[in-house]
């Protein structure tokens, strides 16, 4: 099963914070290298589990 996480198009970092201006901007931060704007990566990243399977 994948799951999608955003990381930061410099410093591929997924150590990054949105900020909501207005009723549609978003402004993303990250935490690592200070980039800032509206362009994030969307990766997907595979999570070893099978749809249905439990982690216990």
């Amino acid at each position: 099963m994948t799951r999608k996480t955003l990381r930061c198009p410099i410093c591929h970092s997924t150590d990054i914070y949105w900020d909501a201006r207005g009723l549609f901007a978003t402004l993303y931060h990250c935490r690592q290298c200070g980039c800032q704007g509206a362009f994030v990566l969307e990766c997907e990243e595979d999570t070893g589990e099978r749809p249905g399977e439990s982690v216990q």
